[in-house]
């Protein structure tokens, strides 16, 4: 398999997974129950519009390599059934209902910023600078959002138990927040291969 080729499928692979991700993250801002909650609202709303960023970034960069438009559309037509997949997994919760989908989408985009080191390195490696920069760029873009949405799944669930009459204290999610963040400082990292 030549470059270009070993590229575009890298590349069709990220635009896939994240587009998927934003079609479910999207579904989630619109949801009346989202509305409920303000910071859950606002921090899903910001990973919905990085996604989009990044999409068309990457659909972009697929469109002006050779044969790179025509794998995107097959990859569309084959993993749309993912995205359909994804969003009767969303109609079938029927409780906390928004912090499992920040859950979910925690968990997402731990796929995506994965995905992303192996296409940085795939990139790096073989000598494809503007896209080992579009890749490490889009990273760095997913690493606030994934705190943001640690530090937001404390507070929502710690409501979400209040208003369902499951604890009479809806203070501890600050705690929470204070507690699990310290599981990502230096101390806790430092040292790890």
């Amino acid at each position: 398999m030549d470059r270009t080729a070993i590229l575009n499928n890298y590349v069709t692979d990220m635009a896939a997974v994240e587009k998927h991700i934003f079609e479910a993250v999207d579904r989630q801002v619109q949801d009346d129950d989202t509305q409920r909650y303000p910071e859950a609202l606002a921090a899903l709303t910001e990973v919905r519009d990085t996604l989009s960023r990044h999409v068309a970034a990457l659909e972009a960069y697929n469109a002006s390599t050779e044969g790179g438009g025509l794998k995107e559309t097959l990859k569309e037509a084959l993993t749309g059934a993912l995205g359909v997949a994804a969003g009767l997994y969303d109609r079938l919760r029927d409780e906390d209902q928004v912090s499992r989908m920040i859950r979910d989408t925690y968990t997402a985009l731990g796929l995506a910023s994965i995905s992303y080191h192996m296409l940085y390195t795939t990139a790096l490696g073989l000598k494809e600078e503007q896209l080992a920069n579009l890749a490490l760029a889009h990273l760095k873009d997913l690493s606030p959002l994934v705190v943001t949405l640690s530090k937001t799944v404390c507070r929502v669930v710690a409501r979400e138990l209040n208003e369902e009459d499951k604890m009479i204290d809806a203070s501890i999610g600050e705690e929470a927040v204070r507690q699990t963040q310290e599981a990502w400082d230096g101390e806790h990292v430092e040292g790890v291969a």
